[in-house]
């Protein structure tokens, strides 16, 4: 097992919960750690393709059996397969060395609100998690943790979204991609396009968005003008990110949509979220 974990200063940075004297460190195999308040696990740490580190609340019985959530639930052996399955409780940071880069994800919200970029270097060793997080850390502007209090503390979104919708898109820590929202709610008017990429995605539904080549370090923009720019082909993406506000909806414009008897609709590119990178757009890559 590696010897890598966070520090308390640096999960201040990122919303986890810092580790107590109190708490007991168990390792249960060699790629799960957890963190007891008790008997009760308060922290899970697993490192099976990265880092994964997220807080919980799971009650246990003398750190052995795991106590049900209702009345009608059963006591069960504690084991890493049924403590990985339960959901966490509030923050989580992932490091894949799968090609997933660094993300912080707020279960509360069901969004991510940090993350790695490609244009940052890849994520292949716990050194590589190292050098991200002391450069997270030492570019964080003085008012950092306002911002990061205000994320915490916000509620979650429950969005309705509109063709002609302009939504913007994370591409660097302080720079944004922007997209409109071509389709959505389409599956009976097209048929082709509810992809397999959905089937096991219950609670979410497919929208087709158009990329624009431009990006921005503001949100306050000339969306007249956004228009007006060069697009990338449209994708396929779950409507998720802007449902619940990781992709903000910040004006409506209303297109003339006689531009998408250009593309082959049966054969668009799906993804679960935004593909394009900061590079895709400037350089208008379609690379999808």
């Amino acid at each position: 097992m590696t010897s890598f974990e966070l520090t308390n200063g640096q999960r201040r940075y990122f919303g986890l919960n810092q580790i107590f004297d109190n708490w007991f460190r168990q390792s249960l195999s060699e790629t799960t750690t957890v963190y007891f308040e008790g008997d009760k696990i308060v922290k899970i740490l697993d490192f099976s393709y990265g880092y994964l580190e997220y807080d919980t609340n799971i009650n246990t019985t003398n750190k052995q059996i795991l106590l049900p959530k209702t009345a009608r639930g059963k006591e069960q052996k504690l084991t890493v397969s049924k403590i990985l399955k339960v959901k966490g409780s509030g923050i989580q940071l992932s490091a894949s060395f799968l090609g997933g880069g660094i993300s912080v994800y707020d279960n509360k919200r069901n969004l991510f609100f940090i993350k790695s970029f490609p244009e940052e270097g890849g994520i292949s060793t716990y050194e590589d998690i190292k050098n991200w997080v002391r450069k997270y850390i030492s570019e964080s502007p003085s008012n950092y943790f306002e911002w990061l209090i205000k994320e915490l503390n916000s509620e979650r979104k429950n969005n309705k979204i509109k063709q002609g919708d302009i939504i913007a898109f994370p591409v660097a820590r302080y720079e944004y991609g922007f997209a409109s929202i071509v389709l959505n709610n389409f599956e009976n008017e097209h048929v082709l396009l509810s992809g397999e990429i959905f089937k096991f995605n219950l609670f979410s539904k497919p929208l087709m968005i158009l990329p624009y080549s431009f990006t921005s370090r503001t949100l306050d923009i000339n969306f007249d003008e956004l228009v007006k720019k060069p697009t990338l082909k449209p994708i396929e993406i779950s409507d998720t990110g802007v449902f619940y506000g990781e992709f903000p909806i910040v004006s409506f414009k209303k297109l003339d949509y006689a531009f998408l008897e250009e593309f082959d609709l049966a054969s668009l590119s799906k993804y679960l979220t935004i593909p394009y990178t900061k590079t895709d757009l400037v350089e208008k890559n379609n690379r999808w």
